[in-house]
């Protein structure tokens, strides 16, 4: 009895400690009431499952897991090893034919008319055309005075040969046309009828003359041209009758040959109040023939500013009868400009 005593408090304890963890306990089936155990009791606890605690990684894997990109994240780039040919074993590039400048415009004619005449007017450049006498024998005498009197060997503007159109827009800017004698080379000596026509613009050309000075022919050909002028800006084409007086040819050059003598500068200066007064710029060069190169064919006349270091400048115009012609630090003025001193060249080509 004292055993059971003693039991049944101790299983009263057990009791209440197990319901304190809410573990039911469950006495076996067919077993004794507490009351009447004779020999230890055995307990069926049933246990439940706990839920799995959170995964809790150590630093090492926290490292990996932190440094691990997501699937928004942009994905670092990888450095390719460099797999190219080193310049020596590329092949060759093909060969490229550079471009060409056009040639041709075919659909100008489809162009506005005031386009093209603006186009036309655009083509129309200063020139540098060459004057020779027609006495180019010995044997050549002065003839009739209708008979031209000059010749030479510059060729016309090209737009006088394109089209009506072109030549009408190059007769507004080539104002003046100065009859040629042409050579004939026959028995009969040079052409009378002058059928050449030399179409330029007493403005913008600059008009070269070659060979010795002729005082009456010079000044002819200069009042011939003041006649043509003056025709043009009163509205007229023929020179007869015009009213006013023009300016005449504004741009002439000239051989150093016709003033190389001990009173050159003087003749020059006398002749630059007179015939020249209406001259804007006037230029000397050192080409005393009387014509063109034989080898010259036509073409181009050039003017370039001489050259002070060439021996037929220095001997001329440095230690030569050319010094007459300074004047201070420059040179003596004729017409509107100090005069210039140029080198000519006779040019192929338009």
């Amino acid at each position: 009895m004292d055993n059971q005593l003693r039991l049944e408090p101790e299983a009263g304890n057990v009791a209440t400690k197990l319901g304190e963890l809410r573990i039911g306990i469950t006495p076996a089936p067919d077993s004794p009431t507490p009351s009447a155990l004779t020999q230890p009791t055995t307990l069926a606890v049933p246990v439940a499952e706990l839920p799995t605690p959170p995964f809790s990684p150590s630093i090492e894997e926290k490292n990996f897991i932190l440094n691990t990109p997501t699937r928004t994240s942009r994905p670092r780039s990888l450095s390719l090893p460099d797999t190219s040919l080193p310049p020596s074993l590329l092949p060759a590039p093909l060969p490229r034919n550079p471009p060409q400048p056009a040639t041709s415009f075919p659909l100008f004619p489809l162009l506005p008319a005031e386009l093209r005449l603006k186009i036309w007017s655009s083509s129309f450049l200063p020139r540098t055309i060459e004057l020779h006498n027609r006495r180019t024998h010995y044997a050549d005498s002065e003839r009739s005075s209708g008979v031209p009197q000059w010749q030479s060997q510059s060729r016309n503007p090209a737009a006088l040969s394109v089209n009506a159109e072109a030549r009408a827009a190059a007769l507004e800017f080539y104002t003046v046309a100065l009859p040629l004698c042409v050579p004939h080379f026959s028995f009969g000596g040079d052409a009378r009828n002058g059928d050449r026509l030399l179409y330029l613009n007493p403005e913008e050309d600059m008009v070269v003359m070659l060979g010795d000075l002729n005082y009456s022919r010079l000044t002819h050909l200069l009042e011939w041209f003041r006649k043509q002028d003056a025709a043009y800006h009163n509205g007229r084409r023929s020179g007869s009758g015009a009213a006013g007086r023009g300016k005449g040819l504004r741009r002439m050059a000239m051989s150093v040959g016709p003033w190389a003598h001990a009173v050159g500068a003087a003749t020059l200066k006398a002749f630059a109040r007179t015939v020249f007064a209406d001259v804007e710029e006037f230029v000397m060069f050192n080409y005393k023939a009387p014509i063109p190169p034989e080898t010259w064919r036509g073409g181009r006349v050039v003017l370039q500013e001489a050259c002070t270091e060439d021996e037929a400048y220095r001997q001329f115009f440095v230690f030569g009868r050319g010094k007459q012609f300074r004047e201070g630090d420059g040179w003596v003025v004729v017409g509107k400009r100090p005069i210039k001193i140029a080198d000519i060249q006779f040019l192929e080509g338009w």
